[in-house]
C-alpha cells in the first residue's frame, strides 16, 4: 500500500521537517517548510514552498529559500514565518547561519512581483552576545496593542526560554528580555525542556496561547505544549503568565507547529517525522509530512485543542464499508467508542498491528502512512505503513468510513 501522504502539504521528494511561512496572500494560501530536496535525510536545508486556493489541493512552486555558498545561510535556511499584514510585499522571516548554532540569526527574504523571494545579504539580527543564551532560532512575529514584536527559541542558563523582542520596525529589532522561561512556569505546569523550540503565541476567544516544542539536549526526548494564560502590561512590553497547559498534540508523531491567525480563526500545521527504518525511507526517497491544516480552540476548561479545518470536508467522498478491511490509502470515519485501529494481513495468519484507539468518540483522517485522531481532548498523530496484502483494520461500537479524494 502506497505510504505517501497524497493529500497533505508536502513535495515529492525529499526530506520535510518543519512547517515555515503559514500565510494568506495573493487570494491563495502559502505554506512553506523545512526541505532538503536531495535526500530523504536531515540536511542542506531550504524552504520547500506550495500554495492552495481552499486548504485542499496543493500547488508546488519552486523553494522559497535555497542555502547560498559563501553567504549568511550558507550553513541552511532554518525556521521562521511569513509577515504578510499589506503595510509592503509579503517577507520572509527565518534563522540563517553561515555555519553553526552558534552563529544563528535573523535574516529576511522580501518577495518579487514575480512570486520568487530575494534574499538578504545581511542579517537582520546577530546571535545573541550574552554566553549564556544558546540555541536561539525560530523566530515568530506577533502583534499586541498595534504593536509588533517578536519572539524566539532558546536555551537560557540551560534551561528552554522564549526571548522576546521589540519588533515595529521589522529591520531594526530592540532586545526585550524573555517573555517566559521554563524555570518561570508554575509548579503546577509543565516546564519540561532543555530547548525550547518553534514558540508561537496568537489570541484565541480572549486568551493568549503559547505553544512551544521542547526538546532534552541529548534528544531523547520532545514535545509539543500549549499553555493559556494572558498578556499584561510590564513598563511597555508584553508580559505572559500562563494558567493552564496541555500536550498540544496527544500522539507520538508529532512536533514543531506553525500557527496562523487569519480571518477570526486560528490554523495549525504540525510535523509528522517518519517511524519506520532508515533503509525503508532511504529506498522510498521521502521522509516527512506536515498534517492536515487544523483550527485551534479552546475547549471549556480553557486548554488549547485541534480540530481538522473545516475545508477539509469537501475531500469526503463515497462511503466504505470497514466490515472487512479498507484497502484504501486514504480514508475517513467517524467511530463511537471504543474503538481500535490496526493493520491485518489480508486473510489473517500474523496478528495485527496495533496503531490507535480511544474510549470516545472519535474522528480519524488517514492519509498513505500518517493517522490524525480528533476526540474531545484535541488531537494524535500517528505514523502506519501497510504493505502489500495488508489492510486497515477499523473496530469500534459503530463506524461510518468514506473515501478520500480531492473533489
Amino acid at each position: 500500500m502506497d505510504a505517501f501522504p497524497r493529500l497533505h502539504p508536502r513535495p515529492a521528494t525529499g526530506w520535510v521537517n518543519d512547517p515555515n511561512g503559514l500565510g494568506r496572500w495573493d487570494g491563495r494560501w502559502h505554506v512553506m517548510m523545512q526541505w532538503n530536496p536531495h535526500a530523504p535525510r536531515w540536511g542542506d536545508i531550504h524552504w520547500a514552498h506550495v500554495s492552495s486556493p481552499d486548504l485542499v489541493s496543493w500547488t508546488e512552486h519552486a523553494p522559497a529559500l535555497v542555502p547560498r555558498e559563501g553567504s549568511i545561510d550558507a550553513g541552511g535556511c532554518w525556521s521562521g514565518v511569513a509577515v504578510a499584514d499589506g503595510a509592503g510585499p509579503p517577507r520572509l522571516v527565518y534563522s540563517a547561519t553561515p555555519a553553526g548554532p552558534a552563529e544563528v540569526g535573523v535574516a529576511i527574504a522580501t518577495a518579487r512581483d514575480d512570486g520568487t523571494w530575494a534574499p538578504p545579504d545581511a542579517m537582520t539580527l546577530a546571535h545573541p552576545a550574552d554566553p549564556r543564551i544558546k540555541d536561539v532560532r525560530d523566530p515568530f512575529v506577533f502583534s499586541w496593542r498595534g504593536r509588533r514584536y517578536a519572539l524566539q527559541g532558546s536555551r537560557l542558563d540551560d534551561r528552554g526560554a522564549v526571548l522576546l523582542w521589540d519588533a515595529a520596525d521589522l529591520d531594526a529589532w530592540v532586545p526585550l528580555g524573555t517573555l517566559l522561561r521554563a524555570d518561570d512556569v508554575p509548579d503546577h505546569l509543565p516546564r519540561v525542556g532543555d530547548v525550547w523550540e518553534c514558540p508561537q503565541l496568537v489570541a484565541i476567544g480572549g486568551r493568549w496561547v503559547l505553544v512551544v516544542s521542547w526538546l532534552l539536549l541529548d534528544h531523547s526526548a520532545r514535545g509539543t505544549f500549549a499553555f493559556t494564560g494572558d498578556l499584561a502590561d510590564a513598563g511597555g512590553a508584553p508580559a505572559f503568565t500562563p494558567a493552564a497547559a496541555v500536550p498540544f498534540d496527544g500522539g507520538p508523531d508529532f512536533y514543531a507547529p506553525q500557527l496562523l491567525a487569519v480571518d477570526g480563526r486560528v490554523l495549525a500545521i504540525g510535523w509528522s517525522d517518519e517511524a519506520r527504518p532508515q533503509a525503508a525511507v532511504d529506498a522510498a526517497g521521502w521522509a516527512g509530512t506536515l498534517t492536515f491544516p487544523r483550527e485551534v480552540v479552546l475547549d471549556e476548561t480553557g486548554l488549547a485543542r485541534m480540530r481538522p479545518v473545516a475545508e477539509l470536508r469537501a475531500l469526503v467522498g463515497e462511503p466504505v464499508d470497514p466490515a472487512r478491511g479498507i484497502a484504501l490509502t486514504a480514508w475517513t470515519a467517524a467511530v463511537e467508542g471504543p474503538w481500535s485501529l490496526a493493520v491485518a494481513r489480508e486473510g489473517g495468519g500474523a496478528a495485527p498491528r496495533e496503531v490507535c484507539g480511544g474510549e470516545d468518540d472519535a474522528e480519524v483522517w488517514v492519509d498513505g502512512s500518517i493517522v490524525e485522531v480528533f476526540d474531545r481532548e484535541g488531537s494524535r498523530t500517528f505514523r502506519a505503513y501497510p504493505a502489500e496484502g495488508e489492510r486497515w483494520a477499523l473496530e469500534a461500537t459503530a463506524a461510518r468510513a468514506h473515501a478520500l479524494a480531492l473533489p
